[in-house]
């Protein structure tokens, strides 16, 4: 008997583990491309003392533990603080759904806290979540978090420096006000925290905008200068597209319209979108579409 991983895909699964501590036995699907027979392979890891399971959890055994440190894999001692163990549980679950994704790189909260700096280490974020290249420092609002834990993330924000673009992943939108979430940066993103909309975010920046605003508008649009849109012809047309709900944005373009009373700011996005931004910009036009229909998904590969 073979007493050694059998594919690349078990020695990634080894190593995530050996980083991220748990993985939660439904998620392990992301590491094998053959969906039907991944938890025979898991079993066969577990009877092989590669792997534990702790309730719904994966851990290392113990000869997964000597396998890590044999080869240098980034090794974590399993936290076994309760206190902690959503967190951990969280974080992994989220590095798990884009462990294959090219367009995303996720950087959990402990690789990037620095241990010697106490004011980093008592932070709220969860990681960044790298699109594109594009950085985001990323938050978790569950619906076991408070409005004292709400308060929190937003002292934690106003006193960040690095990062100027936020991703703030909550269980239910309607939960935080965007006036709350406004403060003075590029993006802050409010992504309702489900599977759909993380598959969403893969696409952040993939949006063919050119051929979006060409059948809108039947004519060329620039790039604007201004802050408070995306694009205008710098005549009486300003152009933002919301992917997501952006409370950046939706300062930006409130300003502009509380000053420019005679002017008008177009909004392209999706309709359940604009039925959110109708509460926040009662007085912008709205251009319904499906955003979907101008990402060319079939170009984006996934390792």
């Amino acid at each position: 008997m073979n007493y050694f991983p059998n594919s690349n895909e078990e020695i990634e699964l080894i190593k995530f583990i050996a980083k991220y501590q748990y993985l939660n036995v439904a998620d392990a699907r992301y590491f094998f491309s053959s969906k039907k027979y991944y938890r025979n392979r898991i079993s066969n890891l577990v009877s092989k003392r590669f792997l534990r399971k702790v309730k719904l959890n994966l851990v290392l055994d113990e000869l997964g533990i000597e396998y890590a440190k044999l080869f240098n894999f980034e090794y974590n001692i399993r936290n076994r603080n309760k206190k902690y163990l959503n967190r951990l549980l969280y974080i992994s679950h989220l590095a798990a759904f884009y462990h294959s994704c090219n367009t995303i790189n996720f950087v959990p909260s402990f690789a990037i806290k620095d241990k010697e700096m106490f004011t980093i280490t008592a932070r709220r974020f969860i990681g960044t979540l790298e699109v594109n290249g594009i950085d985001y420092l990323t938050y978790s609002i569950s619906e076991n978090h408070d409005k004292k834990y709400q308060n929190s993330v937003i002292y934690d924000i106003q006193k960040e420096k690095k990062y100027q673009n936020i991703i703030i992943l909550v269980n239910d939108i309607s939960r935080l006000s965007t006036s709350d979430f406004s403060f003075g940066m590029n993006q802050v993103l409010v992504v309702e925290d489900n599977d759909a909309n993380r598959e969403k975010l893969k696409y952040l920046h993939s949006i063919d905008k050119t051929r979006l605003l060409e059948d809108i508008y039947k004519k060329p649009m620039s790039i604007s200068e201004y802050n408070f849109c995306d694009y205008t012809d710098h005549k009486n047309k300003y152009v933002s597209i919301f992917y997501f709900l952006d409370t950046e944005k939706i300062t930006r373009i409130k300003n502009f319209l509380r000053e420019n009373k005679n002017k008008n700011a177009d909004i392209v996005c999706s309709s359940k979108l604009a039925n959110e931004l109708k509460n926040e910009l009662p007085n912008a036009h709205y251009i319904v579409t499906n955003l979907e229909e101008y990402i060319d998904k079939e170009r984006i590969i996934y390792d």
